[in-house]
């Protein structure tokens, strides 16, 4: 099952988009707190609860400058999935996009896909508040 959030305009260079993403120290700060709790940071490891109750752990898995980061999910979270958070480069800033690849029983996308949706565009919304146009 693959969820996406919608495609924003934000007022930076992918390069610059793409060094703030690729901190995962600003991970928590893009990932909606009425959705997670209880963030942690180990290395190239994080680690937070989403609402709904269950554990997630990504590990950044790959990345290729400026145009997207891979992230995967690692072993104590219920789902695999895959994140990838594209950047394209526009003449007056960049277009980013958070697109989930998730391994998803129907029980389980039941359950994750709305609190996972909402986490996903939450984190584009932040991006642009960040990075605003103009």
């Amino acid at each position: 099952m693959e969820i996406k959030s919608p495609i924003a305009q934000v007022g930076c260079t992918s390069e610059v988009l793409f060094d703030f993403v690729s901190n995962l120290e600003n991970l928590e700060s893009l990932l909606p707190s009425d959705q997670v709790q209880s963030f942690q940071l180990d290395g190239d490891v994080c680690q937070f609860k989403v609402a709904g109750g269950f554990d997630v752990v990504i590990k950044k898995t790959s990345e290729e400058r400026p145009e997207f980061i891979q992230f995967s999910s690692q072993q104590g979270t219920p789902i695999r999935f895959g994140l990838t958070v594209k950047m394209e480069s526009l003449d007056n800033g960049s277009n980013v996009q958070v697109v989930c690849d998730a391994d998803l029983n129907p029980f389980m996308k039941m359950m994750a896909e709305k609190p996972l949706q909402k986490i996903f565009d939450g984190m584009v919304e932040k991006i642009v508040g960040r990075f605003p146009l103009g």
